[in-house]
């Protein structure tokens, strides 16, 4: 009696939902149509990490595959990512190098405390044992990476990599590669507009609708349809319908192509969702622009090696090794704006490169100066947004020093940071660098629902047949907040799970 009750409620939740999105100007369910302008085994919808990934499995299952992207180009919003992979292993034997070996149980936990035990510990172990599976696929078609590992904000292992570029593009190119050696049609410029079913809330994803110049076509998916498109950071609506108290003013770090129409069309054929209240800011963006170019990359790989983060008075108001959400929300809290990362010349090649910050300091999103006191100077003869702060160069040097001293020591009384001895830095020589940041809206962590087996799950918590998902479209893997460099083989590893089901129906071994 109490599921049919449950039943009712939800069936008309969602017929309610139907005739919302009817009135918004989106259609309600349309019957799929008596023949098909096209027809593949699997049609993938995103060309970013996930879609790219899935594409490439699907073809080398063995599917006559298609990847559908609405830009003119692949990638999306992949290409700005920071280029950091988290892998607790590869064949490169980085964290081995430097004495500090990871393990995946360790990063299993990482990213369960990290979303506040809210993903998906079978999601969550996808991730982590078919991370270093990606990599290692990824070096061998050619991607390269820096000789360097770093333990950034909310782990607690060395595990994330950075490609030479410090760029999702190193990814994403060679992803792109990969997909056309294996074969894989690519359309661009191809919108999908509805996913069709074979009845309303019922049976099989059949295809998919998409817009082109040349008008409307409908694609037939003779195994499955693959949802990649990504989340919806960059719509603004949807993002305050789940937190409304990010507001206009806040940045955003995502292409313009990441507005969760995807999202919205799985739903409307009656997919599961979760998690969408869930946004992260990424907390170290460009305080002018709100946009994660490669400097604000810098503060995100140096927590481990020293690195400090001061407000606009020049002190700490976080511990640095901390997931982004609380560094973000720590930095709205401090009582100014923007923040700054702070660091000597010793630390740069730890986490940067001496050419990178070079071209940091020439695009002005990093200052140099010889002492702190000329350092503060250099901040203070800037504006942000028009604004201009007035930090006191004694407190900064009183910070620096407070924090050398917590390295001595091996402890940070004040904030609980974790010290690694011997591999952090003080900063005791110049010149020295600061790099200004501020929180920008960066990644949604909630989507469909899905199984471990990459499946769209409905409302009842039934698989929707023929009806996959990889990537931020999804939700479920992360909880409350994503560790930073845990997107890519999110993505990837999921898109290669999607691939793999949609074109065999048996998902790949990841251990």
């Amino acid at each position: 009696m109490l599921r049919k009750v449950l039943s009712g409620v939800v069936a008309l939740t969602l017929v309610l939902g139907i005739v919302g999105m009817a009135l918004a100007g989106e259609p309600g369910f349309i019957t799929p149509p008596g023949s098909w302008d096209e027809t593949y085994d699997v049609v993938v919808v995103g060309g970013g990490f996930a879609g790219l990934s899935a594409a490439y499995f699907a073809k080398k299952a063995g599917a006559d595959a298609v990847l559908i992207e609405k830009m003119p180009f692949v990638g999306g919003n992949s290409i700005i990512n920071g280029g950091v992979y988290a892998s607790y292993t590869s064949k490169l034997k980085l964290a081995e190098k430097l004495g500090q070996p990871d393990s995946p149980e360790k990063h299993i936990e990482d990213t369960v405390v990290g979303g506040d035990f809210m993903g998906d510990p079978a999601l969550i172990e996808n991730l982590v044992y078919g991370s270093p599976i990606i990599l290692d696929l990824l070096l061998d078609n050619g991607l390269q990476v820096r000789d360097m590992i770093s333990r950034p904000g909310g782990h607690y292992g060395y595990r994330t990599h950075t490609t030479i570029n410090q760029s999702g593009s190193d990814v994403v190119l060679t992803q792109k590669k990969m997909v056309e050696e294996a074969g894989v049609k690519v359309l661009l410029n191809t919108k999908m507009t509805y996913i069709y079913r074979e009845k309303p809330m019922e049976g099989r994803v059949l295809g998919i609708r998409v817009e082109t110049k040349e008008g409307e076509r409908n694609i037939l998916a003779k195994k499955g349809v693959i949802l990649a498109t990504g989340g919806f950071a960059n719509n603004p609506d949807m993002v305050r319908v789940h937190v409304p108290w990010i507001t206009d003013e806040v940045g955003c770090t995502n292409h313009p192509g990441a507005t969760g129409e995807g999202l919205v069309m799985a739903k409307q054929i009656g997919a599961n969702s979760l998690h969408e209240c869930y946004i992260q800011l990424y907390p170290f963006a460009d305080p002018n622009t709100g946009i994660l170019d490669a400097a604000a990359v810098v503060p995100f790989n140096g927590p481990s090696f020293g690195i400090v983060y001061v407000d606009v008075q020049g002190k700490r108001y976080v511990d640095e090794g901390q997931r982004r959400d609380v560094c973000s929300m720590a930095a709205l809290n401090s009582g100014g704006f923007p923040t700054f990362s702070i660091f000597s010349d010793e630390m740069v090649e730890l986490f940067s490169t001496r050419e990178d910050i070079e071209k940091y300091i020439k695009q002005d999103r990093c200052f140099k100066a010889d002492s702190l006191e000329q350092l503060v100077k250099e901040i203070n003869a800037r504006t942000y947004k028009g604004q201009k702060v007035n930090m006191p160069a004694d407190n900064l040097i009183a910070t620096i020093k407070q924090h050398n001293g917590y390295i001595d020591q091996g402890a940070d009384p004040d904030f609980g940071k974790k010290i690694d001895k011997g591999i952090a830095k003080k900063i005791v020589a110049g010149p020295y660098y600061a790099i200004p940041q501020w929180p920008s809206v960066h990644h949604t962590m909630g989507g469909v629902k899905i199984t471990p087996r990459a499946e769209v799950e409905d409302l009842w918590g039934n698989v929707i047949p023929g009806f996959f998902a990889a990537g931020e479209v999804t939700g479920g893997v992360h909880g409350t907040n994503r560790l930073g460099s845990n997107a890519i083989p999110d993505c990837a590893v999921h898109g290669m799970i999607a691939g793999t089901m949609a074109a065999t129906g048996k998902p790949p071994v990841l251990k």
